[in-house]
């Protein structure tokens, strides 16, 4: 421990290193230190009076919080704060911190610690984006618009039925990010550098102290493996990918020529030199964000694609910073756009107006002339296209057909009249029509996205029940491991 490191390692590494893992890892680490020592004094490794020495200097270090500023004798905060303990308690005392525990998995523990603390964070703020959409879709049951695919008007759908559409791309992030916990919350503590110890310690009972689920078993693979951090990142590139579609769609229908939705003030910024100027930043920002969060993404996964498999600083240490950074940009992502989507101004009027105005009830015209004139579906295609070219060619749309136009090219290209109603084709050209026949599950109809919502609901319920139940599951072990060190230090032995 050196105090002359080279000013240009000192300002490169060692000063954001400490200064990283102060922000993040402090506390992860006292709490893993303290769980280890009340093992090893449940293992009757250590004596009683030593661990109830280091249990009360970790005791103190952890309600004085985070030291202020790095210390260039040491090499990080991690030997900052075993002189730290050394001073109040001893030298003797603090060199039994290290019986049958090793950087390696301590600091793997308090990574995984760090990391599934973010995983529950970025679950709840993917939640709350999740109910905002399904709340404005509920709103929306009834708002006609055109649905759009290769960028050009396909169908009438509603703007219900697209958000529910969504959100329920984000419930497959929720799930995704739910399985990963599995793998995530497993403790790597106990394989000491890589081999275990030959003292009798009990991985299972620091573990359950700390909140995991069980242990990465093999010792070997609980310091070299990333997979849990790179597992995370795969999941955050994934989940930003489908925002930044999501982000596209939405600046496309606040453009001037669509003029679907408008962003409240809050979230608009003026033109310096043009008046009319109503710039919907806050969606470009988010889309820039998107953009830097999924390369942070691709950085951690780039990071450990060609480093041995063992304790490697390219893996731990090196890592770290770049899914802290990932973390919090999916957190601001979410957040951000939930508070934005939340005040979206939606021009009814004008989605219902351009969805008559179209060829998008196109499909249901040629469905009529399957079910009442008996055509095949086919040869109904081929009338209906050629009846959206004749009107296209005169400056009309499909709201403007007439049966004189319809039967000619029937007669036509089947033989025969379309044998129509006026009021039949009335309905088949209206796109309110088009949306309310559409009751298969799945569908748009006001009826069936009603059914759709309130199991998207209870589907987003279920979710938040079982982060509600993880984060619980975390704060118990905190209290017990923490009641535990106050019962060892007023004589009793950690034995629960």
């Amino acid at each position: 421990m050196s105090g002359r490191w080279h000013p240009t390692y000192r300002r490169v590494v060692l000063e954001p290193g400490f200064a990283m893992a102060r922000a993040h890892f402090f506390y992860p680490m006292i709490e893993v230190s303290l769980a280890h020592v009340l093992m090893l004094a449940r293992q009757e490794i250590i004596t009683p009076a030593q661990g109830r020495l280091l249990v009360r200097g970790l005791w103190q270090l952890l309600n004085e919080g985070p030291p202020a500023d790095y210390d260039p004798q040491f090499e990080d905060l991690f030997f900052q704060l075993e002189a730290k303990v050394a001073a109040l308690v001893g030298k003797e005392a603090v060199g039994n911190l290290h019986v049958a525990l090793s950087r390696n998995d301590l600091d793997t523990t308090m990574y995984r610690m760090v990391l599934r603390e973010e995983a529950l964070s970025s679950g709840r703020a993917l939640i709350r984006l999740r109910e905002v959409l399904l709340e404005i879709a509920a709103d929306h049951l009834e708002t006609v618009m055109p649905a759009y695919t290769h960028n050009q008007q396909a169908q009438p759908t509603t703007l219900a039925h697209y958000l529910a559409a969504v959100e329920a791309e984000l419930a497959k992030d929720q799930s995704r990010l739910s399985g990963l916990w599995s793998r995530l919350n497993r403790s790597p503590l106990g394989a000491a550098a890589l081999g275990t110890s030959g003292y009798p310690v009990d991985r299972e009972y620091t573990a359950d102290l700390l909140g995991f689920d069980g242990l990465v078993e093999n010792a070997y693979e609980a310091v070299a493996s990333a997979d849990s951090s790179t597992e995370y990142a795969a999941w955050a590139h994934l989940l930003l990918g489908h925002l930044s579609r999501f982000l596209t769609d939405l600046l496309f229908w606040c453009t001037n020529e669509v003029a679907a939705l408008r962003l409240p003030p809050e979230f608009v910024q003026m033109s310096s030199i043009m008046p009319q100027k109503r710039n919907p930043v806050a969606l470009e920002h988010l889309r820039a964000l998107t953009t830097r969060a999924m390369a942070d993404a691709v950085a951690a996964l780039q990071q450990v694609h060609n480093v041995p498999f063992g304790d490697i600083n390219d893996v731990n240490d090196d890592l770290q910073p770049v899914l802290r950074r990932l973390h919090q940009g999916v957190a601001d992502i979410l957040g951000l756009l939930a508070d934005v989507v939340s005040g979206l101004e939606v021009n009814r009027e004008l989605l219902l107006e351009r969805a008559a105005g179209s060829f998008a009830t196109s499909t249901e015209v040629a469905d009529l002339l399957v079910r009442a004139a008996g055509l095949p579906f086919r040869t109904a295609h081929r009338i209906v296209s050629r009846v959206v070219e004749e009107l296209s060619a005169r400056g009309r749309t499909l709201r403007e057909l007439d049966l004189e136009l319809l039967d000619r090219v029937a007669s036509a290209e089947a033989g025969r009249p379309s044998g129509l109603t006026p009021e039949q084709l009335r309905l088949a050209v209206d796109p309110v029509h088009f949306v309310a026949v559409r009751r298969v599950r799945g569908g748009p109809s006001p009826v069936e996205m009603q059914r759709a919502l309130q199991e998207a609901k209870l589907r987003l319920e279920g979710d938040r029940s079982e982060l509600d139940a993880r984060q619980a599951r975390l704060d118990a072990a905190r209290e017990r491991r923490r009641a535990l060190a106050i019962r060892y230090l007023e004589g009793g032995m950690p034995e629960a």
